[in-house]
């Protein structure tokens, strides 16, 4: 199951319906003054955006699996900003018609818009931050999207290798380009946990005290090394 799918389709059904709960959470709608709200059919506006907002949500969710079933993988991790930008485009050039306002087609339509793309920019410009890597006594701690910590104690091994295993699919993750963030199923190690930033080896590989698999490189081989002799050294004290 890819949680953030899941999530964010959920998220927007629940904002979904929260905007028709209580329409002044409506960008642009909010910030109107009392005479222009007269002249916007609320009503009419609030189930607009509750329908539209759903549809989206469900879109995510089924689009990601059904595309996922199909084989078509690059479309199914790109389902998020696919339906949320088209989604958002079609909700603002219809919105317009229940606002009645001479000065329509202005805040109202790119409020909603902007928000909207904020909203999908902002998402994947977070899994594009790099991961840091934070050292103590006996822990490390991976920052960013996806990020963890993990103590020495559970790192039965670690290696360095020029070849990533191939990927069959991912599971919960963030993936675009040659970012892999989160979990996926690999052919030799099954379900693993990835924090990739670029295509360029080596890849630094941890083998956890269960057998889990955590797979990291950073977009400079000289930072993938260093952070391999770093916990080596972790490891060996």
């Amino acid at each position: 199951m890819d949680i953030l799918n899941l999530i964010v389709g959920l998220f927007m059904i629940g904002i979904g319906f929260l905007v028709k709960s209580a329409p002044d959470l409506i960008a642009g709608y909010n910030t109107m003054s009392k005479d222009k709200k007269k002249n916007v059919d609320i009503e009419g506006l609030s189930t607009f955006m509750r329908n539209g907002l759903i549809t989206i949500g469900l879109s995510i969710i089924i689009g990601y699996y059904l595309f996922k079933w199909i084989g078509f993988t690059m479309i199914a991790n790109s389902m998020i900003l696919i339906v949320t930008l088209i989604g958002a485009t079609i909700l603002v050039i219809n919105a317009q018609k229940f606002d009645h306002n001479k000065t329509k087609k202005t805040k109202l339509t790119y409020s909603i818009l902007g928000l909207v793309f904020l909203f999908v920019i902002g998402l994947i410009t977070y899994g594009f931050i790099p991961s840091k890597t934070i050292y103590s006594n006996d822990k490390i701690r991976f920052s960013g999207m996806y990020g963890f910590e993990i103590s020495i104690g559970e790192i039965e091994n670690v290696e360095l290798s020029n070849e990533l295993p191939t990927i069959i699919m991912r599971t919960n993750g963030f993936s675009f380009g040659n970012i892999k963030k989160g979990f996926f199923n690999l052919d030799k190690f099954g379900k693993s946990r990835l924090l990739i930033h670029s295509d360029l080896f080596p890849y630094l590989i941890m083998t956890k005290n269960n057998g889990d698999k955590i797979i990291i490189n950073f977009k400079d081989k000289i930072e993938t090394e260093k952070t391999f002799n770093k916990i080596k050294t972790m490891i060996d004290k």
